[in-house]
């Protein structure tokens, strides 16, 4: 008994040898890859491996068609390419992967397709209501959302992984909505690139609100801040990306803003703006005091752009950087309409209002960080529509917003280069509002 006992015992312990062997000998794979959004490039991606992999190795031996500056960032596993291209991407990447790990094993070479570039989203109008739709690549107008009677807003989610939208029924009522999407911008199938596919629309209240205000970061979590009929009916709650729910006690004096990388707010008040964690850890919240508006957030270098009003009814632009004083980039008469930045805060730009004789004329401004103007150009004979954003694309280096000849007209969408400040392309499709998704 005893004999076939440690008989037993020695055969496992050769089974798990054996298998450890075949494990180490092992080439390594591909688990996992994930687009990231906060990055300081045009777009960038995370590859997971089985095995630590020699960087230096991707690098050399990786790929991508059309010829793209690019870096492998990272130390073992995972590894991060960020895309770098100057002027933009304008067409579909192949990615060929391959290299060695630690080991000196070969990954088994594979090609992947992917599409960095954002999609646009807008509001249109149709026979029975307002709707939002999708433009494909070809041109072609995709229906993301059922039609309603009326729709207030439209926040599409960071990671490009869904939309919320604030609808209007016929009494004014509001009604809060989520639209996930599956993003299809990275594959290994030649023709799997195309737009995102719908999930089953979500409905995130039981009863309609006197308001709703929408904020989404760059993890897809979302923040929804409703207010009922009576006073201190205010309400927050926060639906993290993973679909769990959290209700937050906040004191505010406006809308509440998630920061882009996650775990923050940005809270308006009575004395200013306050900067505050999501989950209290009892140190002194931050305040900026003063009369000011938050414009953009600047993603991956954790600084942001505030519209402040002055009491001699002059406005300012500020660029405020992490532990600093934030700094004035433009001060004027001039009303500011809309505010976007780069992902490092290096460029600002800026939407200014103001009058010509008896006529109401818009320029857009692009400012460095130190508030030089490096680019101007007047938007006669359109004009930003009012309350709509101006929004930059990191992949292709271009600025959207919603251009009107008259505040009476319908919208268009316009699409600028960002540097150049030229125009690339005016939609010819009626819209109230269009907004960049992310392509996940």
């Amino acid at each position: 008994m005893k004999k076939r006992f440690w008989l037993l015992l020695s055969g496992a312990a050769l089974l798990v040898l054996a298998q450890q062997q075949l494990l180490i000998q092992r080439p390594p794979r591909l688990i996992k890859q994930t687009l990231q959004s906060i990055h300081s490039g045009n777009a960038a991606v995370d590859f997971q491996f089985s095995r630590p992999m020699q960087r230096q190795s991707v690098a050399d031996t990786s790929r991508i068609d059309p010829q793209t500056p690019h870096r492998w960032l990272g130390e073992n596993n995972p590894l991060r390419l960020i895309l770098d291209a100057k002027h933009g991407i304008t067409v579909p990447l192949r990615l060929m992967l391959s290299g060695k790990d630690r080991r000196g094993l070969s990954l088994q070479k594979q090609t992947w397709l992917w599409d960095p570039r954002p999609w646009i989203i807008a509001t249109r109008m149709t026979e029975t209501g307002e709707q939002i739709q999708l433009q494909d690549r070809d041109g072609h107008w995709i229906p993301i959302s059922p039609t309603w009677t009326g729709i207030q807003s439209v926040v599409p989610f960071g990671n490009g992984r869904g939309i919320a939208v604030v609808s209007r029924n016929v009494d004014g009522d509001e009604q809060v909505w989520l639209q996930r999407l599956r993003p299809r911008s990275l594959t290994r199938r030649r023709n799997g690139l195309g737009p995102p596919t719908l999930e089953p629309l979500q409905s995130l209240a039981n009863k309609p609100f006197f308001f709703a205000h929408l904020s989404s970061n760059l993890n897809g979590d979302l923040l929804l801040q409703t207010g009922g009929f009576s006073p201190g009916s205010e309400r927050f709650q926060l639906i993290g990306a993973d679909g769990r729910k959290r209700s937050l006690k906040l004191k505010t004096s406006g809308p509440v803003q998630l920061l882009p990388s996650g775990g923050g707010l940005v809270v308006p008040t009575f004395d200013g703006l306050s900067l505050r964690p999501i989950i209290d850890n009892g140190r002194p919240v931050q305040l900026l005091p003063g009369s000011r508006n938050l414009g953009a957030f600047c993603a991956a270098s954790g600084r942001a752009v505030l519209i402040r009003h002055w009491p001699d009814y002059r406005r300012s632009i500020e660029l405020v950087i992490p532990g600093l004083s934030p700094k004035q980039l433009h001060l004027g008469e001039q009303a500011i309409l809309a505010v976007s930045c780069d992902s490092l805060g290096e460029h600002i730009w800026a939407v200014l209002g103001g009058w010509s004789g008896r006529k109401s004329e818009h320029e857009i401004v692009l400012f460095d960080r130190n508030g030089k103007v490096l680019k101007r150009r007047l938007l006669t004979p359109w004009s930003l529509k009012a309350g709509a954003p101006l929004q930059f694309d990191p992949v292709t280096q271009q600025l959207l917003m919603t251009i009107v000849k008259t505040q009476n007209n319908d919208g268009r969408a316009g699409i600028m280069d960002a540097f150049t400040l030229e125009w690339r392309k005016l939609l010819s499709t009626p819209i109230s509002e269009a907004q960049w998704l992310p392509a996940g």
